[in-house]
């Protein structure tokens, strides 16, 4: 089967869960078997691998013997954390919608906001302490934002940051969170915004954050603009 199936081109989740599932019928496959079995182009499948192997989903391994017919030596992958890695992130939407309808209802918009600020200050207290142990804290301000779109993207989320006249910005396209934070505006949002704006200020408290345009107003994507005073 191509990557077009019944006539629909396949989305990046459904092309991972169709590698996952044929490593772990198959062990020990190549890209090339990998993409004989599902159809789909080589690009593709070594595209999907990177991103699995990211994750920490699927471990690759080298032979010397058996080279493929591009010449090096044969990459083999095999599972490590199983399918559920892959699951896309609008499967728990439904979940999530329902909680935050019951939090406005009983606690106003604005408590959900405030219990998403907390949320994200213990998610940057977790990466900055794990930074420091591993003493991996980002050098300088590129390497932060660097380390920010990487957490955006790992929520399934497609984030970058770009040079601006002033400073930096990031901008997140495919949020996982759009519907929801189209649903409840003023609430979801608050994540991201406190996340970006803890993190940039743990490398310098100068920097001034500025969330300029938000898909949940209608914007083709969420941008942050972050300056230096």
């Amino acid at each position: 089967m191509s990557k077009k199936a019944m006539g629909r081109v396949l989305n990046r989740y459904e092309i991972d869960q169709r590698i996952v599932e044929v490593i772990s019928l198959n062990p020990h496959s190549t890209i090339d078997q990998i993409a004989k079995e599902t159809g789909l182009s080589y690009t593709a499948v070594r595209n999907s691998l990177q991103r699995l192997m990211s994750l920490g989903v699927v471990d690759e391994s080298y032979e010397s013997e058996g080279p493929t017919r591009r010449g090096r030596p044969a990459s083999y992958f095999q599972i490590d954390k199983g399918l559920h890695i892959v699951i896309p992130p609008r499967q728990f939407q439904h979940l999530a919608m329902t909680i935050i309808a019951q939090l406005v209802q009983e606690e106003g918009p604005e408590h959900v906001a405030e219990l998403l600020d907390r949320a994200a200050q213990l998610q940057v207290n977790r990466m900055v302490t794990n930074w420091e142990e591993t003493k991996t804290v980002p050098k300088n301000l590129a390497q932060m934002l660097d380390r920010i779109c990487e957490y955006i993207n790992e929520q399934g989320c497609c984030a970058k940051h770009m040079a601006h006249k002033k400073g930096y910005y990031i901008q997140v396209s495919n949020c996982v969170y759009d519907k929801i934070a189209s649903a409840y505006p003023g609430t979801i949002c608050r994540y991201h915004e406190s996340l970006i704006s803890h993190l940039v200020r743990y490398h310098n408290d100068s920097i001034f954050i500025s969330h300029e345009k938000a898909m949940a107003e209608g914007a083709d994507c969420c941008r942050y603009i972050i300056i230096s005073k």
